[in-house]
């Protein structure tokens, strides 16, 4: 019995390696995205050991982090990218995901513990949105098989080489095919805003999210020495290779640490529903049940269609005094243009109103002045003669035919 745990041990810590193999190489790239307002910017600074403040992110944000790694201090460059909006810009997810460099590519994810309302479908819509760009490039690899084949392995290693071949949970499984880190955020406000019931259902919901996508999930806080130390960690391992402990913290009073593969849905347990709920819905996936009793108790907040909510226009850390001049002046153009055709559109639209109306009324006079049908010169002469209607006049000559 003792050989067989050993064995399976040292299975697993090479299952662990492979899978860790497939980040290897000089230059890793790293896409950061989550909700709004949820200390990206904040994180990726204190990793980077910047002092200074985060300024809001517009866009797709990039900078890079060059470091000294190994024993023979070869140079280590990773690129970070940030995405900004929440999921409304997920469309710009496919820039930093390319075949170049899918091999080296891992999501760094940045939920608001403090905002439930918008983490469950903020995750869900950039996750989608992160397998079709997957997606898109592992179809372009295909196309090209020169190292199609080594690449591919990769994927599959990132996807499944940290479950194992007999996980439980294989059959419900859709891990990410790139590395995957949840960052849940500002746990500091968590703690003080949830009683310990619902700490535990935002718990038990962001460790099944980040199982059933093969993530690794992780409580930090940008004001906390300790937890923004634990997460450094976990940001050096998928940037540079560093060695991170992979020790498993699941007690919900406590700031949550479930590493990739070390969950089950047995541990997780069922979701938690409000009382009177309807527990026996048929038809429905894990994740779509899941996703219900999160909303039960969590109503996830509308999304807006409209991209851009906050112009960078309006960004006072791009200020330019001669563009911004210019730009003013051109948007009080812009309105007295859109005034101008908004004007001559009515004006169009009642003259084109005024000729309808003109050519309907001239339809109906020459219609009244118009003979009626059949009937004859001869039969008009004579109705006009005994001042009879012409309706009397066409039956009194149907009677005669």
């Amino acid at each position: 019995m003792a050989q067989n745990l050993i064995w399976e041990a040292a299975v697993r810590e090479h299952e662990l390696r492979e899978a860790d193999r497939g980040m290897s190489g000089k230059e890793r790239t790293i896409l950061v995205a989550g909700s709004k307002q949820s200390g990206k910017s904040s994180i990726v600074l204190r990793f980077m050991e910047r002092g200074e403040e985060s300024k809001p992110t517009t866009g797709l944000d990039y900078v890079y982090f060059r470091r000294a790694t190994g024993h023979n201090l070869a140079e280590h460059v990773t690129h970070i990218w940030e995405l900004a909006g929440g999921s409304s810009l997920a469309d710009l997810i496919d820039v930093p995901i390319k075949p170049s460099n899918i091999a080296g590519v891992s999501v760094v994810m940045v939920l608001d513990l403090s905002r439930p309302e918008d983490m469950w479908d903020t995750f869900t819509e950039i996750i989608a949105k992160i397998r079709e760009a997957v997606q898109a490039v592992k179809a372009q690899l295909k196309e090209d098989k020169t190292q199609s084949k080594e690449i591919l392995e990769v994927l599959r290693k990132n996807a499944w080489g940290k479950f194992g071949k007999n996980h439980p949970d294989k059959e419900i499984l859709a891990p990410l095919e790139v590395p995957l880190v949840i960052f849940a955020n500002k746990y500091d406000l968590f703690v003080n805003k949830f009683d310990a019931e619902k700490q535990k259902i935002i718990g038990t919901s962001l460790r099944f999210l980040a199982h059933i996508h093969g993530a690794s999930l992780m409580y930090c806080s940008c004001r906390s020495e300790g937890l923004m130390l634990r997460a450094k960690g976990l940001l050096s391992h998928i940037a540079f290779g560093d060695v991170h402990s992979n020790a498993t913290s699941i007690d919900y009073e406590k700031p949550l640490h479930v590493p990739t593969g070390s969950d089950n849905v047995g541990k997780i347990g069922p979701p938690l529903l409000p009382a009177g709920s309807d527990t026996k819905i048929p038809n429905m996936k894990p994740l779509d049940f899941w996703r219900y009793a999160f909303n039960a108790h969590f109503p996830q907040t509308a999304k807006t269609t409209e991209r851009g909510e906050e112009s960078p226009a309006a960004d006072p850390q791009f200020a330019e005094l001669v563009v911004d001049q210019m730009r003013a002046q051109k948007d009080i153009e812009l309105a007295k243009y859109k005034q101008a055709t908004e004007k001559a559109a009515k004006e169009q639209e009642r003259r084109a109103k005024a000729a309808a109306a003109s050519t309907a009324l001239s339809s109906d006079k020459a219609s009244a002045a118009t003979p009626a049908e059949g009937e004859s010169k001869a039969a008009r002469a004579a109705r006009k003669k005994q001042g009879a209607p012409a309706d009397q006049t066409k039956a009194s000559r149907s009677k005669r035919h």
